[in-house]
């Protein structure tokens, strides 16, 4: 199996997961990577991505596998059709099941004043409120919040929880800037992901 890992930046970030799919479908047949289909009355390309991130986020550490031989110039067959924010940066050879095994996630958060309150984070039994669905929800996300430190003054680096204990970032800096009277937009960049303590990167590359 293929792993393979991508940016997903610009006016890509604006795609939705299910779009995403579509697209690296797209990319893999035109550049005529020869992956396993499924069986049954619809087959569709084997693939496996990593947990999805919220539209605008961006991000240079997504992953998807494919069931599919080791070609020649790969990665480079593959970027040639890829639109603009999407290429492939890694490609590793390892059978495992990304969205279960890759289960952290590291973002910088950059928005006026929030390096000065990020440690706010790390409080025990720590509440965010959102809305979901038209309702208002408050949750104790403290277990999904692995490390939080300040950049600057304008920006910090956090480490949640993704997968099935997902902690969407873009939830937690809408409600720190709310908290905290901090005004102005924010940007989100997703630069790694791990398997636990492992990087990514470095768990793929493992025997």
């Amino acid at each position: 199996m293929l792993i393979l890992k991508f940016t997903k930046t610009e006016n890509s970030s604006l795609v939705a997961h299910v779009d995403t799919l579509r697209a690296v479908t797209y990319i893999f047949r035109r550049a005529k990577v020869d992956v396993e289909y499924s069986k049954g009355f619809n087959p569709h390309m084997e693939l496996g991505f990593s947990a999805p991130i919220s539209l605008g986020i961006e991000s240079v550490a997504e992953y998807v596998s494919a069931k599919a031989e080791m070609q020649d110039d790969i990665l480079a067959k593959l970027n040639a059709n890829c639109p603009k924010g999407m290429s492939f940066v890694a490609l590793f050879e390892k059978k495992v099941n990304l969205a279960a095994t890759l289960n952290r996630a590291e973002y910088i958060l950059t928005a006026n004043g929030i390096g000065n309150v990020i440690e706010q984070i790390l409080a025990p039994n720590y509440t965010i409120t959102y809305t979901e669905k038209r309702v208002e929800v408050s949750k104790d996300v403290s277990s999904r919040i692995f490390s939080a430190e300040k950049i600057d003054e304008n920006s910090a680096k956090v480490v949640l929880a993704c997968g099935n204990s997902n902690l969407r970032p873009d939830r937690l800096v809408l409600h720190l800037m709310a908290q905290n009277n901090l005004t102005g937009d924010y940007k989100i960049l997703k630069t790694q992901m791990f398997a636990d303590d492992i990087p990514a990167d470095e768990f793929l590359s493992q025997e």
